[in-house]
């Protein structure tokens, strides 16, 4: 495993999702509504520690209950709260050219922009919307891409395919939204050149390596590029069957007897994880494998996995033992596919940990840059609001 991007994009996932929902209208409402919830008269306020909403009457548990507004389980005002204040640290920390990071920052920009884009901001519009333009910006720039469609980005933390991936899942989810035929039009052109390119470096076993000339594949690569794929045909890039189905092959193989999923079927490694199964059941169900078996084993191992974290003292969260963020942020995916018991058990535990985590300045922290993990809770957070295509059920 490449230990640069290979290990970032392994730390990077009851009610109803609102069908197609009106960006401004649904933004209006919930900031009418947070608005409403802060002039309430119980003193809520943040503790300066640990960024935790807390009351100062000694009823505090009553009170804080009484003062945390519901906008659609699990999102409350607490939550929205924390998706507001963790949007204005992106903003603010984005750098001249666009980038919201100097770390990886093909990667977290795209994440960064995702993470926009799923706490309704629109693009062009007012403050964060021209953040937002800006990170499109530097993706589509000329300077980003070589004669082949591969997105890059330069120095000591390169971002590789990861990075050209999840430019392109972003870039899609933002198709259509630009101002202009001729900005629309490059848009397109970047993605369409990017598909390019991934269809031209699948590797025989249907995966994808770190480069685009790499012939050993790698599971949480595949992932990544399946998933861009998968976003880019739904904004009408033309993206062939059997690459898709090829790729689907090669993640069926990858799970084990016990559920499972390894990280690689050519590079010398029987090692499984958490993570890698939560990422692999996200993008079979993407790719509409509800049925198959080895979907069915993955989920037996995810719930396990899951009702065992909840009964420890650390919780669901912690699930995904080695990169949280990652982790939790394609469970969240998989398991708001079906709602239920499982969901509802996770949200409960999940959200109040990720809103505990964040910090006095708005943000997550991460071994892999603040703005990386501020990126990835928030589209933790964000997945009831079903703004992103990506969290299309």
């Amino acid at each position: 495993m490449n230990e640069s991007l290979a290990t970032i994009s392994m730390e990077t996932t009851s009610g109803t999702v609102p069908e197609e929902p009106s960006s401004c209208s649904g933004s209006l409402t919930r900031w009418l509504l947070l608005l409403w919830w802060i002039l309430l008269p119980a003193p809520a306020v943040f503790s300066v520690e640990s960024g935790v909403l807390f009351t100062s009457t000694d009823d505090s548990d009553s009170r804080e209950k009484s003062a945390v507004v519901s906008l659609g389980a699990p999102h409350d005002s607490r939550s929205e709260l924390s998706i507001q204040r963790g949007i204005a640290y992106l903003v603010k920390h984005q750098n001249g050219v666009g980038a919201f990071s100097n770390s990886y920052p093909l990667a977290v920009t795209s994440l960064g922009g995702m993470a926009l884009l799923g706490g309704g901001v629109e693009y062009g519009i007012g403050t964060q919307g021209k953040a937002l333009e800006r990170a499109v910006d530097y993706l589509t720039a000329a300077v980003r891409s070589d004669g082949r469609g591969y997105l890059q980005d330069r120095g000591a933390t390169r971002s590789r395919m990861h990075g050209h991936s999840y430019a392109i899942t972003f870039l899609s989810q933002v198709a259509g939204q630009l101002p202009t035929p001729m900005r629309e039009k490059r848009l397109r052109e970047v993605i369409r050149s990017g598909v390019k390119l991934m269809l031209s470096c699948q590797t025989l076993r249907g995966g994808w390596g770190y480069e685009p000339d790499d012939p050993l594949d790698e599971a949480s690569l595949t992932v990544c590029c399946l998933q861009a794929l998968r976003s880019a045909k739904d904004s009408g890039i033309t993206v062939p069957a059997e690459s898709i189905a090829r790729a689907v092959k090669y993640l069926k193989e990858c799970c084990s007897e016990d559920g499972s999923f390894r990280y690689s079927l050519t590079r010398g490694t029987t090692k499984t994880s958490f993570e890698m199964t939560a990422a692999a059941l996200s993008t079979l169900d993407a790719a509409g494998e509800f049925d198959i078996e080895e979907r069915k084993r993955g989920m037996g191992f995810l719930r396990r996995a899951i009702l065992a974290a909840d009964r420890s003292k650390k919780g669901a969260f912690h699930s995904s033992r080695h990169f949280p963020f990652y982790g939790n942020f394609y469970t969240g995916q998989v398991l708001q596919q079906a709602r239920g018991e499982l969901w509802d058990r996770w949200t409960r535990s999940v959200w109040p940990k990720v809103i505990q985590l964040q910090k006095v300045d708005g943000s997550w922290e991460s071994r892999f840059g603040d703005e990386y993990g501020t990126a990835m809770s928030l589209l933790i957070l964000e997945l009831p609001l079903g703004y992103l295509p990506l969290y299309d059920r």
